[in-house]
């Protein structure tokens, strides 16, 4: 199981020096601020070439992590993402500025790959901002109780499937998008996928249920 260290302890475990380097990986659920569902999953490594961990794919970038620490308490968490492409101020632009995204700070050590990571710790973003090619997050502890409960809506109209996702949205044709609807110009009826949207049409228009 993973040892539970601060963050601090996270930091200076990056800059031991050593022949096997121990890689700091992130891993931010970008989570649509209406629905609470996780739309995707950002994996991301500070290394000069990605790496590849638990079968999934880190991409090679550069962030910083600063920490505020008053009289032996840890404050917030200041995370700055170097985003030439934009790719992540694109997330937020679309999911409610990047506040409720969650990050899992991982620390791997990357001469044992298939061992658990050596420090893990998770964080919810409560403040965002984004200037040029940074991307800033301020990440505090995850709040349980902003938790949605129970945590999956029925909805009528509004697909809950990550689009192409293998096991639920399957879709593997040659239509680039979809608006997650079921009847709409680029909807499941579109791509001839009806049969695996997401969400429950028989449901009356007077609300969502929940389960």
């Amino acid at each position: 199981m993973p040892k539970q260290l601060s963050v601090a302890s996270v930091i200076e475990k990056n800059r031991i020096a050593s022949d096997v380097p121990f890689l700091v990986c992130l891993d931010i659920d970008v989570i649509d601020p209406v629905t609470q569902n996780e739309m995707e999953k950002l994996h991301l490594v500070r290394n000069n070439e990605d790496f590849t961990y638990n079968g999934f794919l880190y991409k090679a970038i550069q962030f910083d992590i600063e920490i505020n620490q008053e009289s032996g308490a840890q404050g917030p968490v200041s995370l700055a993402i170097v985003d030439y492409t934009k790719a992540i101020q694109g997330r937020m632009q679309a999911y409610g500025g990047g506040i409720g995204f969650k990050v899992t700070m991982m620390v791997i050590n990357s001469g044992a790959p298939l061992q658990p990571p050596e420090v893990i710790e998770n964080f919810e973003v409560v403040g965002a901002s984004a200037s040029e090619y940074v991307t800033t997050f301020t990440l505090g502890v995850e709040n349980a109780l902003a938790k949605v409960f129970p945590r999956r809506k029925q909805l009528r109209d509004f697909c809950q499937w990550r689009y192409k996702e293998s096991g639920t949205c399957n879709y593997t044709g040659a239509l680039p998008t979809c608006d997650l609807t079921l009847q709409g110009p680029n909807g499941c009826a579109a791509h001839g996928n009806s049969i695996r949207f997401g969400a429950f049409p028989g449901i009356n228009s007077n609300g969502a249920r929940y389960g």
